[in-house]
Formats: C-alpha cells, sequence, structure tokens
C-alpha cells in the first residue's frame, strides 16, 4: 500500500497542471485568477470577461467561414473605434489571392488601402463576437440515463441541444450554439454576434507576412511578419448585415489599447481566441495509433505533394499565384505532423500513459464500487479501438490520396450534388459556382503529377481489402491510367465542363456518368463509403467509452486540474515570455529582431526573400519610435501559453491587458501539445505589435490607420 500510494504521488506531480498549461473558459475564470495574478497579472477576472460591463473579450473575433458559422479557423481583436481588425496574415492569405491577378499581384506586392473606399469587400468570411457563455449541462442531459443506448441517449441530447439553440437565438436575435465538453460528459451554450461584411484593408507582401516559409514554418527563431488588417462593416443601426455598399464601418464599443513598449523575458502574457482541437485525455492505444499509423500516412504523402507542387510553382508565377495558398495548407498540417510524431515519440508518451492507465487499473481494483463501474472499461475500449483503427487507417489513405486530387475531388463533390434531391436549377447554380471557383486557382500538369504520385505511394501501402477493383494490380502503369482519366474527363476543358452544367438536365446526367473520370470516382466514392460506414459505428462506441474514460480520469485523479479540449470555442491561456531548450546543449532567446531578417536574407534561400524598400529600412535603422532600448527592432518573441490551430491571429495581452502581439505558430519541438502538453518544449510564437506599427508607418505609409489605433507609449 505505500508503494501504492507513493506512485500516485508521483503521478499527480506529473499530471499537475503547469502555471503556463490548458486553454480555459472564460467565465470560469475566477478558478484561475489567483495564479494569473501571481504570474504578473493586473486585472480581474470581470476585467477579462463579463456580460455586465466592458471587458477585453468584447474586443477579440472569430473568423469564421459564412457557411461554417461556429468553425472559427483563425482568431482576430479589434483595435480602432471604426472596427479595424488585426489577425495573421496566412489567416487572410485566401481573402488577398481572390483579389490577386496578374495586373494587380497583391500576395507578391502587398495591398493597403488608403482610404475606405479602396478597401476591399465582397468575401466569404465574417467575424463572430462572443457575446455571452454559460453552463447547460442539466438542460442537454436532461432525460438521460445510463442504461440507454448510445443511439437513443445521443437522440435525447441532440433534441435538447436544439431547443436550447432555437430557443435562445429566437428570443435575443444574435446565433446561439452548444458545443460538448469533458468528451462529451458537460455542455456549454455560446451566444455570438456574427458580422459577414469583411472587408480587407492592408496587408504586407508574401516576403514579408510569410517569411521563411516552409522552412521556418513551426521553427524558431522566427522572423515572420504575419499579420493582415480587415474592417468590419455593419448597416446604418450598427448591426450584423450582408455586404452593400451601404454598409458603414461598425461602431466598436470596445477596441484594444495597443502596447508599444519595450517587452522583457518573464513578462506575463494572456492569450485569447478560438482554439481548434486537442485530444489531451486519450488513452495511450490512442496515442500510438496517432504517432505510428495516422501521422505517417499524412505526413509522406503531403511531403511529396509539397515537392511537386513547388517545382510547378517555380516554373510558372501563374501557378504560384494559384497555389500559393493551397501549398501553404498542405505545408502547414504536413510539418506540424511530422513534429508531433517525433515530439510524441522523444518524450515517451505512450510509455506514460500506460503508466498512468496502470495507475487507475489499481484505483479501479480497490474498491467494489469502481470495480462494478469501471472494472472492464479499459479492455473495451482497447479492443474496439482496434476495430476503428483498422477502418480509420484506410479511410485516411484514401483521404490523402484521390480526395487530394482536386479534380477527383471536384469530380466527388458534383456526384454527390447530382445525386441530391436539388432540383435542376439548384445543381446547375452549385455546380457552375464551384467550376468558376475551380478553374480560378487550377492547374491540371501541377494536378497530374501529384494524384499520379499519390496513386502509387497508395498501391505500395493499401491493404488489398480496400483497394478499388480497377485500382488492383495496377502498379507499373497507374501514372498512364490516371493521367488518362484526368485529361480525357471534360472537367479537363473548361470550356465544355461549363457547357455542360450550365445546360444540365436529367437528360444529360447519364452522360456525365459516363465519363471515364466520373465512372473512376464513382467506384472510389463506393470503396470509400464502405469503409466509412463501419467506421463510423464504430466510433459511436469508442467516443462513448472516451466520455467514460473522461469520467474516470476526472474521478482516478481528483486532485489535478483539468481544462477542456480546445473544439473552437472561445478560450483564455497564460504563460510568460520565455526562451526554451529543445535539445541538450542547445537553447533559444525569446527575441528575434530585423536584423536577423537581413541575415537570412544573405542566405540566398528560396523562402528567405526580403523587399528592397525594408532592407533600405533596416540599413537607415528608420524605425521611428517603435524601436528597443539598444535601437534594434524585435520581430517576433516566444511564450509560453498553450495554443492550437484556430489560435492564428490570437491577441497576446500584457499584465494591464494592452496588446502587445499576435500568436501565429508553435515551435516544431512542441506540436505535440494537441495531444501532451510539456512545459519544457511546448513554447507558442507571436509576432511582435511593434514590428506591425513599424511596417505600417514606415513601410506602407498607411500612417491613417495608425492614427485611428489607441497606443500606449508610457
Amino acid at each position: 500500500m505505500k508503494r501504492l500510494i507513493t506512485s500516485f504521488l508521483g503521478i499527480l506531480l506529473a499530471l499537475s497542471v503547469r502555471a503556463n498549461e490548458g486553454m480555459w473558459l472564460p467565465f470560469l475564470l475566477e478558478n484561475n485568477i489567483g495564479e494569473m495574478s501571481e504570474m504578473g497579472l493586473h486585472l480581474s477576472a470581470d476585467d477579462i470577461y463579463s456580460i455586465n460591463q466592458q471587458c477585453l473579450s468584447s474586443a477579440v473575433v472569430g473568423f469564421v467561414d459564412l457557411d461554417r458559422p461556429y468553425s472559427h479557423f483563425c482568431s482576430g481583436s479589434v483595435i480602432s473605434a471604426l472596427g479595424l481588425v488585426i489577425t495573421n496574415h496566412h489567416c487572410g492569405l485566401s481573402v488577398v489571392q481572390q483579389h490577386s491577378s496578374l495586373e494587380n499581384d497583391y500576395i507578391t506586392n502587398g495591398f493597403w488601402a488608403m482610404n475606405q473606399a479602396e478597401e476591399l469587400g465582397g468575401n466569404d468570411i465574417g467575424v463572430c463576437f462572443l457575446r455571452r457563455m454559460e453552463d447547460v449541462t442539466a438542460q442537454v442531459l436532461e432525460g438521460v440515463s445510463d442504461t440507454m443506448t448510445i443511439k437513443r441517449r445521443n437522440e435525447v441530447i441532440n433534441s435538447n441541444i436544439s431547443q436550447i439553440e432555437s430557443r435562445v437565438s429566437d428570443s435575443t436575435g444574435l446565433k446561439a450554439h452548444v458545443d460538448a465538453f469533458y468528451c462529451n460528459n458537460e455542455y456549454y451554450l455560446s451566444v455570438y454576434e456574427i458580422f459577414e461584411d469583411v472587408r480587407l484593408v492592408g496587408t504586407p507582401p508574401i516576403s514579408v507576412g510569410k517569411f521563411g516559409g516552409d522552412t521556418d514554418n513551426w521553427v524558431w527563431p522566427r522572423h515572420t511578419g504575419d499579420f493582415t488588417i480587415f474592417r468590419i462593416y455593419a448597416d446604418s443601426l450598427n448591426r450584423p448585415a450582408k455586404y452593400s455598399a451601404e454598409n458603414v464601418p461598425y461602431r466598436a464599443s470596445n477596441y484594444l489599447k495597443i502596447n508599444a513598449k519595450e517587452k522583457h523575458e518573464g513578462d506575463f502574457v494572456m492569450l485569447m481566441g478560438y482554439p481548434g482541437t486537442t485530444n489531451e485525455y486519450l488513452p495511450s492505444f490512442a496515442i500510438a495509433a496517432t504517432q505510428d499509423v495516422y501521422d505517417p500516412i499524412v505526413v509522406s504523402g503531403r511531403g511529396k505533394s509539397i515537392d511537386i507542387i513547388k517545382e510547378r510553382m517555380r516554373a510558372d508565377k501563374a501557378v504560384m499565384i494559384k497555389y500559393t495558398s493551397k501549398v501553404a495548407s498542405l505545408a502547414n498540417a504536413w510539418k506540424k505532423l511530422d513534429g508531433e510524431r517525433r515530439g510524441l515519440a522523444a518524450k515517451r508518451v505512450i510509455e506514460k500513459k500506460r503508466e498512468r492507465e496502470r495507475l487507475m487499473s489499481e484505483w479501479i481494483t480497490a474498491d467494489a464500487a469502481r470495480t462494478e463501474k469501471y472494472g472492464t472499461l479499459l479492455d473495451d475500449y482497447t479492443k474496439e479501438y482496434a476495430v476503428y483503427q483498422k477502418y480509420r487507417r484506410a479511410k485516411l489513405q484514401i483521404d490523402e490520396t484521390f480526395y487530394k486530387s482536386e479534380m477527383i475531388n471536384l469530380c466527388s463533390d458534383i456526384r454527390t450534388i447530382l445525386q441530391s434531391g436539388s432540383s435542376d436549377e439548384e445543381k446547375r447554380t452549385k455546380i457552375v459556382g464551384w467550376l468558376r471557383d475551380f478553374y480560378a486557382d487550377y492547374d491540371l500538369k501541377t494536378d497530374l503529377a501529384v494524384t499520379q504520385m499519390l496513386e502509387l505511394e497508395y498501391l505500395e501501402n493499401a491493404d488489398t481489402l480496400y483497394v478499388p477493383n480497377s485500382l488492383r494490380g495496377a502498379v507499373g502503369f497507374i501514372g498512364g491510367l490516371t493521367g488518362k482519366l484526368l485529361q480525357k474527363s471534360l472537367l479537363a476543358d473548361s470550356t465544355k465542363a461549363f457547357a455542360t452544367f450550365r445546360n444540365y438536365t436529367q437528360k444529360s446526367r447519364k452522360k456525365i456518368e459516363n465519363d471515364p473520370l466520373f465512372k473512376f470516382t464513382a467506384e472510389i466514392d463506393a470503396a470509400y463509403s464502405n469503409i466509412k460506414t463501419p467506421m463510423q459505428k464504430s466510433l459511436k462506441k469508442t467516443d462513448d467509452f472516451q466520455r467514460l474514460f473522461m469520467q474516470l480520469q476526472r474521478e482516478c485523479f481528483a486532485d489535478k486540474r483539468f481544462f477542456p479540449d480546445a473544439n473552437s470555442t472561445f478560450r483564455v491561456a497564460y504563460g510568460q515570455i520565455s526562451g526554451y531548450r529543445p535539445t541538450d546543449a542547445v537553447s533559444y532567446a525569446p527575441f528575434t529582431t530585423l536584423g536577423g531578417v537581413i541575415e537570412k536574407c544573405d542566405l540566398d534561400v528560396y523562402d528567405y526573400t526580403v523587399p528592397d524598400r525594408l532592407k533600405q529600412l533596416s540599413e537607415a535603422r528608420d524605425f521611428g519610435p517603435y524601436c528597443n532600448a539598444d535601437s534594434s527592432l524585435t520581430v517576433c518573441f516566444l511564450s509560453t501559453c498553450h495554443t492550437t490551430g484556430g489560435n492564428s491571429g490570437s491577441p497576446a495581452f500584457d499584465a494591464d491587458g494592452n496588446l502587445i502581439g499576435l500568436n501565429f505558430d508553435r515551435v516544431w519541438e512542441g506540436t505535440m501539445s494537441d495531444l501532451q502538453f510539456d512545459a519544457d518544449i511546448c513554447c507558442n510564437i507571436c509576432l511582435d505589435i511593434r514590428f506591425v506599427l513599424f511596417f505600417i508607418d514606415k513601410y506602407a505609409g498607411a500612417r491613417h490607420l495608425i492614427d485611428e489605433m489607441e497606443i500606449v507609449k508610457d
């Protein structure tokens, strides 16, 4: 018993949340405010989030695609009374690309509106403000019992959620959304105000906004000027409205003040935003599957795809414009997952999870009631996860092969809409819109090269049980087969494709279905469905096991603080400005400067191109009031806040709640933090707000934007 107690003490110490770990709910910050104050914060919990007074959270926004209003792809913050919003360059890159052409290459040259009339609207993104958040667990779980089947439990929960969302939305005019927390054990309501008219105001050239490119992505030291400025527009009554020339700049009731003073190691830092997804509480066998099965599939295929696309981009400027955003998206996931699997292995996370599960098993068997409740949970979960893993591997291989072929992916989407119950007119409108977007950013040669490579890799690694019939035995000539399918398809000719679908009727459907690529895609879709259906059935079971496993962890380690996994809802994280030591004898300082940008430029690396204007400003040391005491100009800094995807663009605050930077990345050694946070190596990377001010003022000459902001200098 003494040994067991000692083991528990050891594991509890290892599991205890460190000061910089966690993505915390804003309306429960009273549980954290004491610790935050000890670290240097000068604010109260109500100063950060409140429904009764002005607070920092009311100046933070989530960026959304308008057709997915509750999935925040990035974060941002309001920085002027007239609705200026700042976020990351990579968050706005698709909008910049949308407005770019060979004649107006805003990607390469940047863009700055010198007055409101020049701001670029008509974009398919919006921003949402969190107006309030509350616990509705009791309402959601009303009528739920432990004896219910999984299916019935989910039906009751979904019905209750629908009623809550409808009731709140109808009564407030705002948008209500209920999300699950702690692996479906608790439920919280978020009420949003969503603005749909968001216009591009200014963005640096990609050589600044993405300086370092894929070479430096997920890497420290970093020198990337990763920011873009938008403006929110509203109707004459300051309410959300669709894009219209009649709209006016949003009159912000609250916006952030900007701290333009020099920062120092050890300074308190707080982030707010909408982190996407983490899975901190998975069992050891799920971590093993991620490290050894799932991540390697994605890393291999995407890495080779990136090489092919980049070669085409270097050879053809038109391809460069079309594929800049696409390759950035591919590269981001590729490098992140490569770092994740390496970090999991280096930190022996699987072994640590297994030790934790051993202790939980001992805790269960020490009590009859616990044995009755959890006695077979770990064994049952392990067996079911093995079933799920088999299907998920097969599904992921199809996802990362055929649906990463642009034309096959489009073909699959078209097949889906043609088989739907929509009218012919609705089908025509939808598909023609897709075609317009598709061909604007498409290159057949690039797609052919990527598709042929991916299918070769697929056939070398896929379980033959799941390989579509027409591909079995195709190794050795798959390139020719796929090349013919893509090139012979009506989709290979944009003129032919538009003519076909603008005049689509049920009579022409058979002709389309006989297209060689459509026939091949039908086979792929069928194989995918045959995998996805049993996988989804198994997933429901594993999700329910995870719900119980989460309960077990919180009961077994009752003294540990458990923050809920990220799920694209509003969160607060905090830490300090700090360097880190990734490996033996290697230590990183927490700041980078413009001098480092010039040093990298001299290395003659493709991703290290620097605009002449920035070189001139650096050589003249013309940094205005934004430089440090030693006359250097800080570009980026490190802090120890817990972040993930979706936190891109999150405002970084000082101890007084002033804006000091923009979060935009994590260090590569710590990307495993989505599954296991390690305070020694899991750091986030921020762009210093003073570099932003310098760039707007000295480089872009957009002083009118600086004049809109409230800057704290003393």
